[in-house]
């Protein structure tokens, strides 16, 4: 279970890294959401089966539980901001709001990534 979870973990990391960046560099187009989804699926079976293995470990963080649920709600606000902003073209604020938080929400993430592969990797 652990190395399935981990699995996905890094498949987040890839395709949220990959919709992140494609679509700050090329603007944000339909396609961007489906590597965003996946991203965001990837996310939360690795979360999940992360939790599922603490619990059964006894191993739980407390705060790494914290900052990795936030992180994960805030993957999926990004996602819905995308998904607005790709279906609302003619929108513009809404397509300057997603890039001006975008980097900031996949920051986030990605801080809540590397503290979990801390805790992983010393054991609390």
């Amino acid at each position: 279970m652990l190395l399935q979870a981990v699995i996905y973990m890094n498949l987040a990391l890839f395709f949220y890294t990959w919709a992140v960046f494609s679509a700050r560099r090329r603007g944000l187009h339909r396609k961007h959401l489906l590597i965003f989804g996946v991203g965001l699926v990837c996310d939360y079976l690795g979360t999940h089966m992360m939790l599922r293995y603490g619990l059964a470990k006894g191993i739980m963080p407390e705060w790494h539980i914290v900052v990795g649920f936030a992180s994960l709600a805030g993957m999926a606000f990004h996602f819905m901001l995308a998904f607005v902003a790709a279906m609302v073209r003619q929108a513009e604020t809404v397509n300057r709001l997603f890039h001006r938080v975008s980097l900031t929400i996949y920051t986030s993430w990605l801080i809540a990534f590397c503290s979990g592969t801390v805790a992983g990797i010393i054991g609390k």
